[in-house]
């Protein structure tokens, strides 16, 4: 359509992984629309690209479990001629307690972001996808769907949900040139882990690893940069692990 730009949305883009997703799409150059409830956190995360990066990323403070406000950022982004034809469902969040001891508010937090905020996201941006027989989705689930850690039943829970939710909407979809994968990380190292997880925790993790090391927040991006292509066009319904061996038996 005329005067139309294009975009890829990433939930989630503050730190961490979402940040490497957001740095490997420009580097392709796509324009970002980066979305992330911590509005107030921007200014010092902009200021960590280049002038010509930031002006292909528009920033919205979005809380992804809020429907009215997916809802409302899709007919902002349609008002003012701007298509996502390429998503990616990266917002999540964790809370560990024993099973016994863990608060109900935990759990629909995490549900919610996780898989609430998948779908609102999904459903809102799928259908412009649809009517112009394009599309690209990417969910970001867990090892831990597989392989749960002590105490993680709602981020086990919510992130098998995402796998689930990623083979319903691929079949849905793949007949108007969408596709639908999910990628698997195991732990990935990045800043907004340290002084969180347990060092322990983190050895023993890296021990059952078979790749022998942690991952690295670029090589998810990588992934997802290749799903999100054009080359990966009959690539749908899939799971693909990122974790260095972490879900092999044994």
């Amino acid at each position: 359509m005329a005067n139309e730009r294009t975009a890829t949305l990433v939930t989630g883009a503050l730190g961490g992984l979402g940040t490497a997703i957001v740095r490997r799409l420009l580097a392709d150059g796509h324009s970002v629309v980066a979305c992330d409830r911590r509005g107030g956190d921007v200014d010092p995360w902009l200021g960590d690209f280049s002038p010509a990066e930031r002006s292909r990323i528009a920033f919205h403070a979005l809380d992804v479990t809020r429907e009215q406000e997916v809802s409302a950022l899709a007919d902002e982004l349609r008002d003012t001629r701007q298509h996502v034809d390429r998503l990616v469902n990266n917002a999540g969040v964790q809370g560990a307690a024993p099973v016994w001891e863990m608060p109900s508010r935990v759990w629909e937090v995490v549900l919610r972001v996780s898989l609430h905020g998948t779908f609102y996201m999904t459903r809102a941006f799928s259908r412009p996808m649809v009517e112009r027989g394009f599309g690209r989705i990417v969910n970001l689930s867990s090892v831990y769907a597989y392989h749960p850690g002590p105490g993680q039943g709602p981020y086990a829970a919510a992130k098998a949900g995402v796998i689930g939710y990623t083979h319903s909407t691929a079949v849905d979809l793949a007949r108007h040139g969408v596709t639908v994968n999910a990628i698997v990380p195991g732990l990935i190292w990045h800043e907004r882990l340290q002084g969180v997880l347990p060092e322990e925790e983190v050895e023993r993790t890296r021990a059952q690893i078979p790749a022998g090391r942690l991952g690295h927040p670029e090589e998810i991006a990588h992934t997802a940069a290749f799903l999100l292509s054009t080359g990966a066009s009959y690539i749908t319904g899939q799971t693909l692990h990122v974790n260095g061996g972490l879900y092999l038996p044994g």
